[in-house]
């Protein structure tokens, strides 16, 4: 990734223990997490594996939050983590917390490479730690449209879920006899694989899914008396047909690579954007929740030369302080 490394070298800081080719820390009921208290240039974890928040000269995350009165969380997944930004400085909630007066630190409650379902057990295993929670911002909804193409997902209750496979193998390997499970798996490789969903299955799948732990997070929520939004995450194609000189540039060595395109070409399209975003928001209606497809405001706002993203889904250090502003004219 000669081009991208020159462009932004900092991204080194995520390949050992922040990317699916690093060190997965797995955990019981969560399948995996961050590490925890990692320490780095690019990015600091705290005690379970939150990543640090930066607000008025100081740091904050979920289980370090000094003296705070009340919080405000952002929530989802790789993007919210903040892959792509150089420092924790410039990952969205710290951009939230930049420009947002209103009392109440916004924390990272991001979790690399979650689906709807992660995302709702880590609030659920570690509220606890949290003090009064004034809003919760849900900023999400990439990953399970994409693991709604995945063949497995009709054996999972609850979806599935990236590592599949490794968790599969794992699992096999650390069986103590040759059980029908271990059985199970091998003739589950060995099997041809299924045809992937049709684009209107999958997002019929991804819609339901979304909005069944969604209304969890509302019930959660109203034990705080919390507002709660839920914002369909952008993705580079869905906001505009071109990039910035320089994302064109990444993209096509990413392509290259075996890309995102490659993996997910039918759902880049700006009509499955409206599909996925009016079901969501008919459910979110229906709910009493505000909906925001944020990919038609950054299309509205966003100029051809502002280099917002990274990789097809994940932000710049200026497209997480841009996609933060936003975030706040929209909630």
């Amino acid at each position: 990734m000669k081009i991208r490394n020159e462009l932004a070298p900092y991204l080194a800081g995520y390949e050992e223990k922040f990317t699916s080719k690093g060190e997965i820390r797995w955990l019981p009921h969560l399948l995996f997490f961050h590490p925890q208290s990692h320490r780095s240039d690019v990015v600091n974890t705290d005690s379970i594996g939150f990543r640090y928040a930066t607000d008025g000269g100081r740091n904050y995350s979920v289980a370090d939050q000094g003296d705070a009165d009340s919080v405000r969380l952002l929530a989802g997944s790789s993007t919210v983590f903040g892959i792509g930004a150089s420092s924790d400085a410039w990952t969205l909630p710290s951009r939230l917390n930049a420009h947002d007066d209103r009392p109440g630190t916004w924390l990272n409650f991001g979790g690399r490479s979650f689906n709807s379902t992660q995302e709702l057990l880590l609030l659920t295993l570690y509220r606890h730690l949290l003090p009064k929670v004034d809003e919760i911002v849900l900023f999400s909804g990439f990953n399970n449209l994409s693991l709604a193409r995945m063949p497995q997902m009709r054996e999972e209750d609850h979806g599935t879920f990236f590592q599949y496979t490794t968790y599969q193998d794992i699992f096999a390997q650390h069986a103590k006899t040759k059980s029908s499970m271990r059985g199970l798996l091998r003739r589950q490789k060995e099997a041809p694989a299924p045809a992937a969903p049709s684009i209107d299955e999958q997002l019929a799948y991804a819609a339901d899914l979304t909005l069944r732990h969604l209304s969890g997070w509302k019930a959660l929520a109203s034990t705080w008396d919390a507002k709660i939004t839920y914002i369909l995450q952008p993705l580079s194609g869905w906001v505009r047909d071109k990039g910035s000189r320089e994302e064109e540039l990444i993209f096509d060595e990413l392509e290259q690579h075996g890309g995102f395109a490659a993996m997910y070409g039918d759902i880049l399209s700006r009509q499955v954007n409206i599909d996925y975003a009016a079901m969501l928001e008919q459910g979110a209606k229906e709910m009493g929740i505000d909906f925001v497809n944020f990919s038609p405001v950054l299309a509205e706002s966003a100029q051809q030369d502002q280099w917002l993203f990274i990789d097809r889904i994940h932000l710049t250090d200026h497209g997480h302080d841009f996609v933060a502003s936003k975030v706040l004219e929209n909630i």
